[in-house]
């Protein structure tokens, strides 16, 4: 048996250095996320594998998944540590502080800008009981003007990136101030000062300054996530500079980001940081509004909490990079999890259970083999270790086909959002992938360029163009025209931007959304009927239907986005049992098609590891036997093998006897010799 082998040292990057970045819908969970890293393993915040997963009767795991868990719960109740948080709007805060109160107070005054968004956001919506001025607050706010001056006074003197900053972000009186601070400014309503800190925000990623109203700088665009950054170094370098004594737990800096908004802030962390991760917490819309209902009271109304939830997961336009844009964010996320209560989780599981038991009694029976439910805490419990330690566990079948999914969107022409889809049997057996994309024959959108239309040329690519594109009427002409032509409209809003703009386009593909410019100038409005490109979903069945197959009677569909209306009919039609998605997509398909078909499709939120994080979290750093061998210090050698050792073994021994004979026979003969001379003498 070899000496046994620590292997921390080896992990020792993964669990010293770790930045998990939250992201989610207002009122998903990511407070309550942020919250339990915080606190770290506690028995008593998560389920015992062998109470939830063990049948005692049967003395066997119901499922796989439960036998997954119970490695992650051993693995996680010695080494998931306390996450250090930084929570944003305290990092807003930190802002005010490089100004005096009284700039704050004037930001605050029934005047500029900032009332005007104000007002937009109540007047507009003539809901009643909410004014657009903070007077209430300014009041509150007076009795926090000696604690802000002295925090301002101490952060202006701060040497950034040090232990000075470490210090006043993580074991000054900021905290508990910033607490007071916001809770006086959500006084009369939290939809008022979530709208303020949004405006803050804004400003910040435009100019750089809370309180400056201005067009958009790209060069401010990372002003608040540079700040979070510096306050991750400080913590960095404290915690290698902390003396050992007193030290309970090893050196690490392991950040939790409650939570980010803004996709370019998101790529902000994951250009700078290996072990960044984004971890989407995603609810259903139901559970969502009931947990969202206690915490908003009049003057928000449902309808001006709604407006407001809107603008922050839509986002801006696709220009304003600068806003806030949740779908973005979680469309991007390395790890989703689920928002479940124990309570939901055993619901759903139970439902699980009593299909199975029901297959035996009718063959009517669609018998769902997906893997069970867990919670929130159980899935968080499963990412936390698998992030200290690849490979623990293997994916769940379900992450395995939304990995395939997710890759299939990589390959999509459209220029607005990538979406991908695959197709399972009832097995997790993949039959079809798909992308949203144009048909076949036709030139994606992102492939195609606005210079063809705009100059034709005898080399331009005319066969990427319908005739309908390429209609064209004189300017002198134009007017009499009853309907618009497309070329015309699309050189008028592309032709002249291009020319301006020529130097910072620097060489990049100038091509259109032609169903946008379709809508610009149709009648008709607003038609979804006008894109070039067929959904992810609709592609993969056509794929079906294109090169054959047995069907998809009781499969899976997993997708990227939820599917919209005329995606569900299709998988009504088609037999589907399960829909597994990320993101919700905009529209009525679950109220108006999915639950309303006699052949029941459950719709589940995805949960799971995808994109990179997929292959982070699943390639060990080195084959699970090797590592248990060099853990253990033991050896498991095949019979020849020990023959072989034993053979050797006996050789030794023999050679040994052998070394010990001769150096005998040597010391006979040299005292024989000595012998000899003695009696010549």
């Amino acid at each position: 048996m070899s000496k046994a082998l620590d292997l921390s040292h080896i992990y020792s990057l993964r669990n010293n250095f770790t930045v998990i970045g939250l992201t989610g819908q207002i009122g998903s969970g990511c407070s309550e996320v942020a919250e339990q890293l915080v606190k770290g393993f506690n028995k008593k915040d998560f389920e015992d594998p062998c109470k939830i997963g063990l049948d005692k009767e049967k003395e066997v795991f119901k499922h796989n998944s439960f036998r997954k868990y119970r490695i992650i719960y051993n693995y996680a109740s010695i080494n998931f540590k306390s996450y250090a948080k930084i929570n944003y709007k305290c990092v807003l805060v930190m802002f005010l502080l490089k100004y005096s109160f009284d700039d704050f107070i004037d930001f605050l005054e029934p005047k500029g800008e900032l009332s005007i968004a104000l007002e937009d956001l109540f007047k507009k919506l003539k809901t009643t009981g909410a004014e657009p001025n903070f007077n209430i607050e300014i009041s509150e706010l007076q009795t926090l003007k000696e604690s802000f001056n002295i925090l301002s006074e101490k952060y202006n003197n701060i040497k950034f990136q040090s232990i000075d900053l470490y210090t006043f972000y993580f074991t000054s009186d900021f905290q508990p101030f910033c607490e007071k601070f916001l809770a006086a400014l959500k006084k009369n309503s939290r939809i008022k000062r979530n709208k303020l800190f949004q405006i803050i925000s804004l400003n910040l990623r435009k100019s750089g300054e809370p309180y400056k109203f201005s067009e958009p700088l790209a060069d401010k665009a990372f002003t608040i996530v540079g700040l979070i950054n510096d306050i991750i170094i400080s913590h960095e370098i404290f915690m290698k500079e902390m003396p050992k004594e007193g030290q309970s737990n090893e050196k690490r800096t392991q950040i939790v980001i409650d939570d980010l908004r803004n996709p370019i802030e998101i790529m902000f962390f994951r250009q700078r940081y290996a072990a960044f991760y984004t971890v989407a917490i995603n609810r259903e819309d139901d559970s969502r509004q009931d947990a969202l209902s206690n915490k908003y009271s009049t003057p928000d109304t449902k309808e001006i909490r709604e407006a407001f939830w809107k603008e922050e997961y839509k986002g801006g336009e696709d220009d304003e990079f600068y806003k806030a844009n949740i779908s973005a964010c979680i469309q991007q996320a390395d790890i989703h999890i689920s928002f479940l209560s124990k309570k939901e989780v055993d619901e759903q599981n139970k439902k699980l259970e009593k299909q199975i038991s029901d297959l035996t009694k009718s063959e009517k029976q669609v018998n769902d083999n997906s893997s069970p439910y867990f919670s929130w805490k159980e899935q968080l419990l499963k990412y936390i270790s698998l992030i200290s330690h690849p490979g623990l566990i293997p994916p769940s079948p379900e992450e395995r086909c939304m990995q395939m999914a997710y890759t299939a969107k990589h390959n999509s022409g459209c220029i607005s959002r990538h979406v991908g889809a695959a197709i399972t049997d009832e097995n997790y057996s993949i039959k079809a992938v798909g992308w949203n994309t144009t048909p076949e024959g036709l030139v994606p959108c992102v492939l195609r360029c606005a210079h063809d239309l705009i100059n034709p040329q005898i080399y331009s690519d005319k066969k990427a163009f319908t005739p309908y594109e390429y209609e064209y009427v004189r300017e002198e002409e134009y007017e009499s025209e009853t309907e618009p032509k497309f070329r015309n409209e699309l050189i008028g809003k592309f032709e002249k931007p291009i020319e301006q703009n020529i130097e910072i386009l620097k060489g990049r593909n100038v091509c259109f959304c032609f169903k946008d410019i379709r809508n610009s100038f149709s009648k008709d409005g607003k038609n979804q009927v006008h894109t070039r490109s067929l959904h992810a979903e609709e592609n993969a069945f056509l794929q079906l239907a294109k090169y054959g197959g047995n069907g998809i009677q009781k499969g899976k569909l997993f997708t990227t986005a939820s599917p919209c209306e005329l995606c569900a009919k299709k998988a009504v039609q088609l037999g589907i049992n399960v829909i597994y998605y990320i993101d919700p997509y905009p529209g009525i398909s679950m109220q108006h098609i999915i639950s309303a078909s006699s052949n029941e499709i459950k719709v589940r939120l995805f949960n799971g590891a995808i994109g990179n994080a997929y292959h982070w979290l699943y390639d060990p750093m080195m084959p699970y036997k090797d590592e248990l061998t060099l853990l253990l210090g033991n050896e498991f050698d095949d019979y020849a093998t020990q023959q072989k050792k034993d053979a050797d073994k006996y050789k030794i021994d023999a050679d040994k006897i052998r070394e010990v004979s001769n150096e005998k026979d040597f010391k006979i003969a040299e005292l024989e010799q000595r012998i000899k001379k003695l009696e010549k003498r």
